[in-house]
C-alpha cells in the first residue's frame, strides 16, 4: 500500500528526519566552537566566535549557553569571554589515568601470564561497575576470555569483588543498594567482601559463567584509594586449592606491583 506524501505518518516521518538532520547540525556546530577555543590563546567573545564559525550571534550565543551549562565551555564573569570548560580537563585528565594505568600495568601482566600459564586481565573501576580494559589469554587449549570494555556489576565476580571490598563503605552500600539483592545474598557478598579485606585477594567460581573461576586482587593509585584489579582467569577444573592459594599470592604480588608504579606506598 503507497504511503499519501500528505497522510499523518509521512509527515511525522519527515518531521523526524528533519530534527535528526538539525541535531546533527547543531552538535556539528558546537564541535566548531569548541575547536576554535581549544586553538585561541586567549577566551573569545560572542561576537568574534559567531564571525569565525560564521553563525548568527543569537544562534552563537544559544549554543554557548548549552555548552555553558555541561561546563565544557566558561564565561568570564569580568570580561565575558569564553574559554574552555573545566569538564573537559576532567574527562581528559580520567582518559589519561586510564591509559597510563594500563600502560603501567602491562610488562606485570605480562609476568603474570608466564607465572600461573592462565589468562590475565586488568580491570577498572567505573562507577557502579568494573570493566576489563587488558587481556592477556593463555596458550591453553580450554581457556577463560574476559570481554573488554564490558561493564560488569563489583559484587560479581573476583574482579569486582576485589575493588568492592576495599572502597569506601558509602560507595560500596551504594554499589550494592543498585544491584537489588534480596537480603540473604547481600550479606553472602558483604561476608565475601570482609574475607577480601582479610585475605587482600579474591576468588570466585562460575558467578558469570559456568565452569569459570577467578582470583583477583585490588590496585591503588597513589592516594591508596583502589582504582582496579589484577586477575587470573581459568577454568574451575584447573583450580585446585593449592592453585587457588598460589593464585592468590601470584595477583597479590602483581597488584602491589602495578600500585607501586601508581605511586602507592603501600
Amino acid at each position: 500500500m503507497t504511503e499519501h506524501p500528505g497522510s499523518e505518518t509521512a509527515v511525522r516521518g519527515r518531521a523526524h528526519r528533519s530534527a535528526s538532520v538539525s541535531g546533527i547540525r547543531v552538535l556539528d556546530r558546537a564541535m566548531q566552537i569548541l575547536a576554535l577555543l581549544a586553538e585561541a590563546e586567549a577566551g573569545l567573545g560572542v561576537t568574534e566566535i559567531a564571525r569565525r564559525v560564521g553563525l548568527g550571534k543569537s544562534t552563537t550565543h544559544r549554543l554557548l549557553s548549552a555548552l555553558a551549562r555541561a561546563e565544557v565551555v566558561r564565561p568570564d564573569p569580568r570580561t565575558r569571554l569564553y574559554q574552555l570548560g573545566f569538564r573537559l580537563l576532567q574527562w581528559t585528565a580520567g582518559w589519561l589515568d586510564r591509559m597510563d594505568v594500563r600502560t603501567r600495568a602491562l610488562p606485570h601482566l605480562r609476568q603474570l601470564r608466564e607465572k600461573c600459564q592462565e589468562t590475565v586481565s586488568l580491570n577498572l573501576h567505573d562507577g557502579l561497575s568494573r570493566v576489563a580494559v587488558e587481556r592477556l589469554e593463555a596458550s591453553q587449549e580450554v581457556r577463560f576470555v574476559a570481554e573488554l570494555g564490558q561493564p560488569l556489576p563489583l559484587h560479581v565476580g573476583a574482579g569486582g569483588k576485589a575493588i568492592l571490598a576495599f572502597l569506601p563503605r558509602p560507595e560500596a552500600d551504594r554499589a550494592l543498594k543498585a544491584a537489588r539483592l534480596a537480603l540473604r545474598e547481600e550479606r553472602l557478598v558483604r561476608r565475601a567482601l570482609a574475607e577480601v579485606r582479610r585475605t587482600g585477594s579474591a576468588v570466585s567460581f562460575g558467578e558469570r559463567i559456568a565452569g569459570s573461576g577467578a582470583v583477583s586482587g585490588p590496585v591503588f593509585n597513589h592516594e591508596g584509594r583502589v582504582i582496579g584489579s589484577v586477575s587470573i582467569l581459568s577454568v574451575a577444573a584447573r583450580l585446585s586449592p593449592d592453585t587457588v592459594r598460589s593464585h592468590a599470592e601470584l595477583v597479590r604480588q602483581t597488584a602491589a606491583a602495578v600500585s607501586r608504579e601508581l605511586g602507592w606506598a603501600g
